[in-house]
């Protein structure tokens, strides 16, 4: 029995890895620009389309706007496009705002007191917020989930986001920033006491200019002894790169710490919490699937390789007793398929009624098959209990 469940351990793995969004294989970058009436200008920004785009016109989606798009932007939109390719992300509606003209009246204008935006740098929050959101939101279908990222000057801008009481961006990905005065504190009080959940990542280099250095290892010394369950931190100190080179590692690591909660269990969440866990192993994945919809908005379907990871643990631990609670589970997501009747049938295998599992194994025949889990294998699963019990 245990050569057969690994076989189609195996085979599901490989149907997982290799059948990701073949039918995906294009991606659209577009220009736009909006006439502000805020900036008194024409704004110019790019857009890279998620793949699924076209094909379901009602699927709104997580929006990444990238400030120094002009040089950012490429770098950015790939990292997204690979790892929504591969299911570790979500797919983004990535936006990239042009500033090769602009950057410091945009991101670095305060005032003398609060060192808060004023004139051109007020004017330039203003805009994302009250005209540049609502258009995509409006023409592209972005969704309430928001992550924004920015570099050097452009990343101390982004942190004044965050300065409210109900922020409207809840991701935020800060290389190398410039803090202005009183940031870090500003950013240390906010964070410690928002309601708010909270992605935040920041990184820098033992190479960047010592001064960005220092001020993001102490800010990031003070954040990581914060007790906020709302806020998900994470720092990113590097030993070669330089300021310019920085984001070549800081940009893939820093998006994928930002959806973090929505990837599938990976060896590392097994081997760290799941193999630990004193408690049931299918409500932490409930909770897992919880915290997506919570921190991303997202109504992610129970993957397969979750599944198997929670069948993992069942198997090596004993606890023959959370099968039977799996395939509840299991038919929320995959009702009319045999995955429930599986996860039964080895409940009732396991715990003393082979009988009865051979019955469960057969009946699932007239259901549809689920990736890598066949009728075939079930009606194995059943003679197999036919020839060693001799029902």
């Amino acid at each position: 029995m245990k050569f057969l469940r690994f076989i189609f351990l195996f085979i599901v793995y490989s149907n997982f890895c290799f059948g990701q969004n073949l039918d995906s294989l294009y991606v659209s970058k577009i220009n736009d620009t909006i006439a502000s009436k805020i900036l008194l200008e024409k704004r110019a920004f790019e857009i890279q389309l998620p793949r699924s785009f076209d094909k379901d016109d009602k699927k709104k989606y997580p929006l990444m706007i990238i400030m120094d798009g002009d040089h950012l932007f490429n770098m950015v939109s790939g990292t997204v496009d690979y790892l929504s390719y591969w299911g570790d992300i979500p797919e983004n509606l990535v936006v990239g705002i042009k500033q090769i003209d602009s950057r410091f009246k945009d991101s670095s204008v305060f005032d003398n007191v609060n060192n808060t935006p004023i004139t051109s740098t007020a004017n330039f929050y203003d805009f994302i917020v009250q005209e540049l959101i609502p258009y995509l939101s409006k023409n592209y279908r972005a969704s309430d989930f928001i992550t924004v990222l920015g570099q050097e000057r452009t990343a101390n801008f982004i942190n004044f986001f965050l300065l409210k009481n109900d922020p409207l961006i809840r991701g935020y990905i800060s290389i190398s920033p410039k803090f202005s005065k009183n940031m870090k504190e500003y950013l240390i009080e906010n964070l410690s006491r928002t309601n708010a959940n909270i992605l935040y990542t920041v990184s820098s280099s033992k190479q960047d200019f010592e001064t960005i250095y220092e001020d993001v290892l102490n800010f990031s010394k003070s954040l990581d002894s914060v007790k906020n369950k709302s806020l998900k931190f994470k720092s990113f100190i590097y030993d070669q790169e330089n300021h310019y080179t920085l984001p070549t590692l800081s940009v893939p690591r820093s998006i994928r710490e930002t959806y973090s909660l929505y990837k599938d269990i990976d060896k590392i969440e097994y081997d760290s919490i799941i193999s630990k866990l004193e408690s049931s192993p299918v409500d932490y994945l409930r909770e897992k699937y919880k915290n997506i919809k919570s921190y991303y908005g997202l109504e992610k379907k129970v993957s397969m390789n979750d599944f198997m990871a929670i069948e993992e643990y069942i198997e090596s631990k004993e606890q023959y007793n959370y099968y039977d609670e799996l395939s509840k589970y299991a038919n929320e997501f995959y009702s009319g398929t045999i995955l429930p009747s599986y996860y039964k049938g080895r409940y009732y295998e396991e715990t003393g009624d082979p009988e009865r599992a051979m019955k469960i194994y057969r009946s699932a025949y007239n259901m549809n098959e689920v990736q890598g889990l066949t009728k075939d294998y079930l009606l194995e699963l059943a003679d197999r209990i036919q020839d060693d019990f001799n029902f």
